[in-house]
Order: C-alpha cells, then structure tokens, then sequence
C-alpha cells in the first residue's frame, strides 16, 4: 500500500526551479534514499512534499490517516527549554499515538543526550540540536518518516544508532525517505530504493549491493574482536584492523566495532 505518492511534482522559486516533473511513491516498510549535490533541490523537494511550499505543478497525496514525523537539516527555531522538557512537550502533543514518555528517554540515552538532558536546546552543538529534533520526528511514533541530511554532524556511531531506530519503524509498517548528500554512507544499504535529484530531475540509482573492505583502529579501551567478527578479518596491522564485509553484515559489524570501542576509519566498495 502507498502511504505517500509524488506525481509530476515541479517547484520554482524566483524564476528557478529547483526541480521539475518529479514522480515517485513510499509504501509500508519501504526505505527510500534521495541523494544529490549541495544545492541541488533535496531540502526543497522535501519541503514541498510536506507543503511548506506550494508547488507550480504536479500532486502530492498521502493515505489516510497519515502521520508524518519531519526532521529537517538544521532547527531554525531558538529553543530556550532544556531537552528533557523540550522532547516531552513535543511528546504530549502527538497524544495518544505518541510513544511513551519512558520509551522516549531510554532513546535520548541510546542517541547520547542523557549527559544533556537539562541543557538548553540552544546551547547544544549542531550535532546534538540534530540529535533531539531526530527524537522530536520519531516521538510521534510516524508512519512516513522524512528526514533531511540527518547524518551531516553526526560520527558513524550515532549515525547507526538512528537507522536502529527507524529501521524499527520501517519493520513496523512505516514508509522511510532520508536524503543525503552525494556520497557514500554507512547506511547505503538499508534502503530499498535510491534515487539522484540532479539537474532538476529525480532518476533511479542502482543499489550497491557490493562488499565492502572496512577499516577500524583499536583503542586502549577497545575488547578482543568476537569469533564472528574474526570470521571477516581480512589483515591486523599496527592497531588497525581490516574487515571484509558482505553488504547485509555491514551494520552489524560496525554496530558491534563501536560497541568494543574500536575507531571507526572508513570503508570502500568492493566489486563482487
């Protein structure tokens, strides 16, 4: 079933368009990422899906009983609440349909904020404002999930911690769009579909299903790798340690990497 579904969609703004004749759909369980240049219309096309713009052309129609949690790139607002109060305020005004208040602190903590639970929004780092308006989106408990260039300020640890958390979302029936700027990410393989906004056109991209070569540097604190771990060791050299991942381990791995406090040094496709 579409939850969400874009036709022939057009936006222009002072005699530019920022993109034209966009035509795509989301549908239960679906994960769909928009990649694309800075600059090249992602955040306008989003916004115009939401109706924060009025488009010059085409439809946007969304399924009944459509809730829809929004995480945009940078919070314009000034936020004087602290955290705690913040998140639970938005919280409330989602109702019923909401998470529970303890359910959403225990998602603080998993996203770092506990350490910042009574500090004032607007004394917060870039990285952790884009930490809580990510837990405002996910409050209402949505079941379209838009998010923009969320991973833009974020290390690779917390960015996996949010696609834990609306990877359960998506398993729960939500639909998913997450624009990203032009490269290659940790999450590449989460999602069902990818598409390029460039040129003012939106095509379909091809999902990398390659392996990938993955390189992390041991920490005094870091713990022995596991057997299963082991099993994808490639080399260990001077406190680095390269593993060779399948595209469905990638996740895992990474996620149990951090976990034993290795540094996280980056990754390259590999052909298979």
């Amino acid at each position: 079933m579409d939850l969400l579904s874009v036709r022939d969609l057009s936006f222009e703004r002072k005699g530019y368009f920022a993109f034209k004749h966009v035509t795509f759909s989301l549908s239960q369980n679906q994960a769909i990422n928009i990649v694309g240049d800075a600059g090249s219309g992602k955040t306008s096309l989003l916004e115009t899906i939401l109706g924060l713009n009025e488009s010059d052309s085409g439809k946007v129609t969304l399924t009944s009983g459509a809730r829809i949690g929004f995480m945009p790139q940078l919070e314009k607002e000034d936020i004087d609440l602290n955290v705690g109060d913040y998140l639970e305020e938005n919280r409330q005004l989602d109702g019923k349909l909401a998470v529970a208040s303890d359910q959403l602190k225990d998602m603080a903590a998993f996203m770092g904020l506990r350490s910042l639970i009574d500090r004032p929004v607007n004394t917060l780092s870039l990285g952790a404002k884009q930490r809580v308006s990510f837990l405002c989106a996910i409050a209402k408990r949505p079941n379209i999930l838009i998010l923009d260039d969320p991973f833009s300020f974020q290390n690779s640890f917390y960015a996996h911690n949010m696609v834990e958390i609306f990877k359960d979302l998506q398993d729960h029936g939500a639909g998913v769009i997450v624009a990203t700027p032009m490269r290659d990410t940790i999450i590449g393989s989460f999602f069902d579909e990818r598409y390029l906004l460039s040129g003012k056109a939106l095509t379909s991209l091809p999902i990398d299903r390659s392996a990938y070569l993955m390189s992390f540097k041991a920490t005094k604190d870091s713990m022995a790798i596991t057997k299963d771990i082991a099993h994808f060791a490639t080399t260990t050299f001077n406190n680095v340690i390269e593993i060779r991942a399948p595209y469905d381990q990638k996740e895992k791995i990474l996620h149990t990497m951090l976990e034993m406090n290795y540094l996280f040094e980056g990754m390259v496709s590999l052909e298979i």
